[in-house]
Formats: structure tokens, sequence, C-alpha cells
């Protein structure tokens, strides 16, 4: 699937339910940091070639630390929490728990946790917009090149993704990630249905 495949007000939509779902994951991950921290408008991104989005985060050619979910209902494929690795570190220890360069124990747990509070923020706010219940599961972790990171999280050959930055602009403290939502490209027109276009 690519962008030809949907029209403008499903592309439309598409970004609407970003914007609701990321919105409140961002939220949820200011809350969990105790920092302010703000989001671009989301993008739809459609890649010509399945496996398109995990060409495209490899070519980017940093080192990422990824948190991965599966989505289940309505909204059918992924949800990906990631950020540089200098910037994940300054997370873990806005968070209480330097990873000093190495991530395990509680550094990589503390991540872990920002992936699953984000990942359920997202399903509630999607869920209630969409009037189905979401499900999300157990957060995965993934090190290594944006390519990588998504070959390890993501079970499908995605070439669909609704994406937001996020930063923290503080002081000392200045990082910015993204938040990936890949929904699975054979469940899309199901998703689109939940959202009641205008006919």
């Amino acid at each position: 699937m690519n962008a030809t495949d949907f029209s403008r007000q499903e592309v439309d939509a598409l970004q609407e339910l970003a914007s609701v779902g990321c919105g409140q994951a961002i939220s949820a991950l200011g809350k969990l940091s105790g920092r302010r921290i703000d989001m671009d408008v989301p993008e739809a991104w459609f890649g010509a070639d399945a496996g398109a989005i995990a060409h495209f985060l490899g070519s980017m050619g940093q080192q990422l630390i990824a948190v991965g979910v599966r989505l289940e209902g309505a909204l059918t494929g992924n949800l990906l929490l990631a950020l540089p690795e200098g910037d994940a570190e300054k997370l873990a220890a806005v968070l209480g728990f330097p990873a000093g360069g190495r991530w395990e124990g509680m550094a990589q747990s503390a991540l872990m946790e920002s992936g699953n509070i984000v990942g359920s923020a997202f399903v509630s706010a999607v869920g209630t917009m969409v009037g189905e219940k979401l499900l999300l599961s157990v957060p995965t972790f993934a090190r290594g090149s944006g390519r990588a990171c998504v070959e390890r999280l993501v079970d499908h050959s995605g070439s669909i993704a609704l994406a937001t930055r996020f930063t923290c602009g503080e002081p000392g403290n200045a990082l910015e990630g993204l938040i990936l939502v890949m929904p699975e490209p054979d469940r899309i027109a199901r998703l689109l249905a939940h959202l009641h276009l205008p006919q």
C-alpha cells in the first residue's frame, strides 16, 4: 500500500487518530518524567514497498533504543517508542535509573515501563475514539539501528506508519524521540471503517 491507495479524507482521518492517541501518550510520558514534553503534528507516512519503514529508519544511521508493543483490535499492528541512545539515557536518568552506557536491570526496566505507559495511553484514547477496546502486549526492548529495531519489534513488513516526533527542551535534559504506530496494511480498511468517515 502507498499514499495513492488512500483518499485525502482517509489520510486526514489517520493523522487525526495519531494526533489523539499520541497526544495522550505524550501527556502520560510527561507525567511519568515530570517534564514538559511537546509533540509535532503527526504525519502519515507511506512507503512504496513492504519493509519501507524499516529501511527509512535504518537510513537515519543512529543507534536507537526502542520499546515496542503489539496492538490488537480495531487497530491491529505495532507501536514503538524510539529514542536516539543518548536521549534514551537522559530519559532513564530523569526517571531515576541512569543507564551508564549499559542497558540492563532498572535502566532497561524504566524504558520498558515508559513504552508500556505510552502504549496504554495510546490504546485508551484510540479505543474511546473508535468505540472499541484495544489491547496491547507486554513491552519488548531493542537496541541498535532503526532498521534493526523495527525488524526486532514489528511482526509484519510494514509500509505504513503514523509518526509523531516529541521533544523536551529543558536545559540539561533536552531530548527527543519518536512514537511510531505501524498498522498492519491489510487491516487498515477495518480501522478506517471504525472512524465513521462521511460517505
